[in-house]
């Protein structure tokens, strides 16, 4: 039933996706926002929150499986393409996300009946949500490497160390969080809130200064890439009203960490404890939203730039909806701190498949461009920053598969010489690089 749904939802246009996006979105905003004002009000069990809470879990278990439909459908030509098999990716991450909706009923269902939920629950979801978001990003991270190293392009440099650097957040956040939940109750009820301290020098101090710095690099460093790629709209808006604009998001999201050091709230803290702590909670929530919108927004722009060619905007809108979801769901710091219901736990369940998504969209996107020609013309006639990195890693990608075949079919010939002939061949695999990058050149300044 949910598939036949699916089919009718995602037949074509990009309406109803959007429309789920924006649902799946909101209520990962509200379930993080609960999970992190609880402290403020007790951790205790008033009428309105687990409705609330199973409400939220209904609706992200059926929006999380719409979306990987949605991967799923779109990217169904390209999945037996290309060297990364990403027809087993995705077996792995579809037994996964069950894995992880059978835990979440499970602790749903302990809520309601008992008021309880196990805490070995929440550290198991978790390992396995990161673990998945921690290969998808280092297998993305890696992709761009390799691409750069065909490309020279600096946005594409930039990509694969802000994925690494989000990758090594992500590990940062599991380790500590893993550290953290078993030194809570194994079983919670609801209690007085708390907040989670760490003594300094400790390891969880410092994994927490490393968590903290990772997500800073990884944010700025997407910021950097997406800065670089909308630049055309500088000449539309204006330099100034331009950078004014792009650095809204990257100042408010900086502000939550400078408030922390200087201090600089304490004063207003001090008047209303309890209130102001709420509001300034929930300003800095949507920090991390307000930027993921940002860099999500990039690839949509890409997406409407080549919407003659449905296949490979359809890859951008994964991608762009998959970077959204990366950074408002890496919210697994909310846990330790133990509230009831467990807010926060339906967010962080996501970034295994957000994750997933971003991988999916970009690497399906590299590989159609770089196996069609009229395509990469198209793409390079728009002068446009955007398109510019889909024109280099389609090329990058292009480059590689060509390298790879030509590389495998010199050392099948030399091998059938030697047998046959006995004569060995004076080609290294240097030659045969240095002469492909000379028709590759060739091929790039007369792609017919």
């Amino acid at each position: 039933m949910l598939l036949s749904f699916s089919k009718i939802l995602f037949g074509s246009g990009y309406a109803a996706p959007l429309a789920i996006m924006s649902v799946i979105v909101g209520m990962m905003l509200l379930d993080t926002s609960l999970g992190k004002t609880s402290i403020f009000f007790g951790q205790s069990a008033p009428s309105w929150k687990i409705p609330l809470f199973v409400f939220i879990t209904a609706t992200l278990v059926v929006g999380q499986f719409l979306l990987l439909e949605f991967t799923r459908r779109k990217s169904k030509d390209i999945r037996t393409k290309g060297e990364m098999r990403l027809n087993l990716i995705h077996k792995n991450v579809l037994t996964v996300q069950i894995i992880l909706t059978s835990i979440l009923v499970f602790v749903t269902s302990e809520v309601v009946a008992l008021m309880l939920y196990n805490m070995d629950l929440l550290i198991i979801s978790t390992s396995l949500s990161y673990g998945l978001a921690i290969t998808m990003m280092m297998l993305l991270a890696k992709r761009f490497f390799s691409w750069f190293r065909q490309s020279r392009h600096i946005i594409i440099l930039i990509y694969g160390l802000s994925f690494m650097l989000l990758a090594a957040n992500a590990a940062f956040t599991l380790i500590l969080v893993d550290l953290v939940l078993p030194e809570r109750p194994s079983v919670i009820v609801p209690h007085i809130g708390g907040t989670i301290m760490f003594l300094p020098g400790s390891l969880n101090a410092s994994l927490n200064f490393a968590q903290t710095i990772t997500l800073i690099l990884g944010f700025i460093l997407t910021w950097c890439a997406t800065a670089m790629m909308l630049h055309n709209y500088s000449h539309r808006l204006g330099m100034l009203k331009y950078w004014i604009i792009i650095s809204i998001p990257l100042l408010y999201f900086l502000s939550q960490f400078l408030s922390l050091f200087l201090n600089l709230f304490a004063p207003l803290v001090s008047l209303d404890p309890v209130y102001f702590s709420i509001f300034l909670t929930l300003v800095f929530t949507y920090a991390k939203p307000a930027g993921a919108i940002l860099f999500g927004f990039t690839f949509w722009i890409i997406a409407r730039r080549i919407s003659s060619n449905t296949t490979v905007a359809d890859y951008m809108v994964i991608s762009s909806y998959g970077i959204v979801l990366l950074f408002i769901s890496n919210q697994a710091s909310l846990l330790p701190s133990g509230p009831f219901p467990p807010f926060g736990l339906n967010t962080t369940l996501f970034m295994g498949l957000s994750a997933y998504m971003v991988l999916v969209g970009i690497y399906s996107s590299a590989v159609s461009v770089s196996q069609d020609i009229q395509l990469r013309k198209l793409i390079r006639s728009y002068t446009s920053t955007e398109a510019r990195l889909l024109d280099s890693i389609g090329y990058a990608q292009m480059e590689r598969e060509l390298e790879k075949k030509v590389l495998l079919l010199t050392i099948q010939t030399q091998k059938n010489m030697k047998d046959e002939y006995r004569i060995e061949s004076s080609l290294t695999e240097d030659d045969v690089k240095q002469y492909l990058g000379e028709v590759i050149k060739e091929i790039k300044r007369d792609p017919e």
